[in-house]
């Protein structure tokens, strides 16, 4: 007798997920042809599982608690080394109270996210709110309600189809803050006016909350665009080697989880091993700039030990103030290098965070490696 029908049901549908994203998917011939990218495509799909099992299976709406998105043991959706990303699952109808404590970050920011109809991890968004716009006491603490009726203090209005919290610390340092363990977020979750104690777990709990990890398993493998495919978004060229002029999500409509105080520049990146890629322009003041390359399944290149992203405080200005940042394979000799890792194609992406003016296109040109050194 099977005595969790429900559960094991979610169960099977992971299984025969998994065949899918392996079939239609990893071993795509229309989405990745070089052997590099299917190796990297294997390693993406268990990090993608694990991401499923802590934000998914494991989420209470009820009873909610800030997973950690990505690290670099696990990367998705257009990672950030230079920020610390936090997800809760929560419900439009309760109301929850965020602790937390500014220290090293040069931003935070909420965003309320309804439920992707796609099955992604965060739909449209229904609301945010940015560390300049709550009340943060000298020593850094804070604490911030969201709730449908208006609170005292720091609050949030929770829409009625709100379906996840995203939390974004950013950080703008010498050494970014994935790669520094000093680098802490100091934050918590708890619900309002939820006296009783999470009761033991449930085979229908568990199998709607497997359907909702299976669901982002495929969307984040089967549902992601086709490499020939238009880029639908105003922030991402169709032009290979060419940055679009940086688009901001703020009051575009758009049903997308992007942060709207952030402006965005997109575009795919081919380079043979004796070519360069040089990006030239200048930086608006705002409170955080990066720009970074990501593999062809929205990863970071490794940037452990490689110098795959550059933020505002890492890059090198020129006399003048502009700046000169360098694609490539190998290493040039000059400054601003960022390293493909033997990747002949992939994705550059640029985040202009609170900018004063809206930030000028990036000049991109295509030079024979020899002619920098």
């Amino acid at each position: 007798m099977n005595r969790a029908p429900l559960t094991t049901a979610a169960f099977d549908d992971l299984i025969a997920a998994l065949a899918e994203i392996r079939d239609g998917y990893v071993l795509s011939d229309a989405r990745f042809t070089d052997p590099l990218d299917v190796v990297e495509g294997y390693r993406y799909v268990g990090q993608l599982l694990s991401a499923a099992s802590e934000l998914f299976f494991e989420a209470d709406v009820d009873h909610p608690r800030f997973a950690s998105i990505v690290w670099p043991a696990r990367k998705l959706q257009g990672d950030n080394p230079d920020a610390i990303y936090h997800f809760a699952r929560v419900r439009g109808d309760r109301a929850y109270r965020v602790f937390g404590k500014v220290g090293r970050e040069c931003y935070t920011s909420f965003t309320v996210h309804g439920a992707a109809a796609d099955g992604g991890m965060a739909g449209p968004l229904l609301g945010d709110v940015n560390d300049r716009q709550f009340e943060v006491a000298a020593d850094g603490t804070y604490s911030l309600v969201f709730s449908a009726t208006e609170q005292p203090g720091n609050w949030l209005r929770l829409d009625p189809a709100a379906h996840a919290i995203v939390v974004r610390s950013y950080f703008q340092l010498p050494v970014s803050a994935q790669n520094d363990p000093a680098v802490q977020v100091q934050i918590d979750i708890e619900t309002l006016g939820a006296a009783d104690l999470p009761p033991p777990l449930t085979d229908e709990a568990l199998a709607a909350r497997m359907r909702e990890g299976v669901a982002f398993l495929r969307q984040t493998t089967l549902g992601q665009a086709m490499p020939d495919r238009p880029a639908a978004v105003p922030f991402v060229s169709n032009e290979p080697n060419v940055l679009p002029t940086p688009f901001s999500f703020r009051g575009s409509g758009l049903p997308v989880p992007g942060a709207a105080d952030i402006f965005y520049a997109s575009t795919r990146y081919k380079l043979e091993p004796d070519e360069a890629l040089v990006m030239t322009g200048t930086l608006p003041v705002c409170a955080f700039v990066n720009v970074m390359l990501w593999n062809r399944h929205m990863q970071t290149l490794e940037y452990r030990h490689h110098t795959s992203s550059l933020n505002q405080e890492q890059i090198q200005l020129e006399p003048d103030g502009t700046y000169r940042i360098v694609i490539a394979h190998a290493d040039p000799g000059v400054a601003n290098w960022i390293d493909c890792e033997g990747h002949r194609t992939g994705t550059i992406f640029w985040r202009f965070l609170l900018p004063e003016t809206d930030p000028q296109r990036t000049a991109c040109a295509v030079v024979p490696l020899a002619s920098l050194a």
